[in-house]
């Protein structure tokens, strides 16, 4: 993957990491994301791959995330719907399991699914 990724690039790697992310741990929506931003800026600053997202490290907006996470075309691997003000995560294809999504991000980044 080149180096210099757009900002709108580095959030729908992360929008679609989160939503694989939650899948396989059988979270199905999140309602609120004010604690989660902290969580998540916490996250990156232990995390091996946080030099790839600077942009979204400097503002990690979870809800500017999710929120525009269906209407992006980037989405390759999974997105994030807004239904009944809950963020739900799901696949980009149907006939995807979870381990064929975990190939596909892993493929798409270059990071192991499990981290």
């Amino acid at each position: 993957m080149p180096e210099g990724l757009t900002r709108t690039r580095q959030q729908t790697e992360i929008g679609e990491g989160l939503a694989v992310g939650c899948l396989v741990a059988g979270v199905n929506a999140i309602s609120s994301t004010a604690p989660l931003d902290t969580a998540l800026t916490t996250a990156f600053d232990s995390w091996p791959w946080v030099s790839r997202y600077p942009a979204a490290r400097r503002h990690p907006r979870l809800a500017e995330i999710l929120q525009r996470s269906s209407g992006r075309r980037g989405s390759r691997v999974a997105r994030w719907s807004s239904s009944s003000g809950l963020f739900v995560p799901q696949l980009c294809d149907d006939e995807w399991d979870l381990s064929a999504a975990c190939v596909q991000l892993e493929e798409a980044t270059a990071i192991p699914a499990r981290r």
